[in-house]
């Protein structure tokens, strides 16, 4: 089943609302269903929070109780919305941030405003996948335990406080054509 195409048109709170209306369609238990709407508000607080004018498409599908959430954004990003992207750091630039929701925004941020410094990931169990990968919440978790020692705490510490990475099963950001798209993949 796909969900309809919601966009910023729609807001936030109706797609919430949707989120409940298909896991009770698909027969989630209650506790499911609420993990199903805060994946969503989580993807949408990540990705959309830095420019109130963002123009978004997001789409629930699923088979059974695996579910793909998708959010799409266009990368036109203006000048003046790059400047301000950029004046949240202090430095100016925009630096790698540290766990995983900061490393989630960053990278789906950085696609958005076309900056550098982010290359193409190989994903292979997502061969045949549309967009080109620039970050994998599997790849991210694999690489901890190759993570200075120093720094493996700190940042297993931080994938256990993320909803997104306690819930998805992955997390995916990628670039097809002019569109920067993450998508949650999750089973319940």
């Amino acid at each position: 089943m796909k969900s309809d195409l919601y966009t910023e048109e729609h807001g936030m709170e109706t797609i919430l609302s949707k989120m409940d209306a298909i896991g009770h369609l698909c027969e989630l238990s209650p506790s499911d269903t609420g993990k199903l709407r805060l994946l969503a508000e989580e993807m949408l607080s990540l990705t959309v929070r830095l420019f109130d004018d963002l123009k978004y498409q997001f789409r629930a599908e699923n088979d059974g109780k695996r579910f793909t959430l998708r959010l799409t954004a266009e990368t036109a990003v203006s000048q003046s919305k790059k400047e301000k992207v950029l004046s949240l750091s202090k430095s100016g630039k925009n630096k790698a941030a540290q766990g995983v929701f900061g490393k989630i925004s960053n990278v789906f941020e950085s696609l958005l405003i076309h900056e550098s410094g982010y290359e193409p990931i190989v994903i292979p169990q997502y061969d045949g996948m549309e967009l080109t990968p620039y970050f994998a919440l599997s790849v991210y978790r694999e690489a901890i335990p190759n993570a200075p020692k120093e720094d493996q705490s700190e940042l297993w510490d931080g994938l256990e406080k993320s909803i997104i990475a306690t819930l998805a099963k992955d997390v995916v950001i990628g670039v097809k054509s002019n569109k920067v798209e993450m998508i949650v993949l999750a089973e319940f």
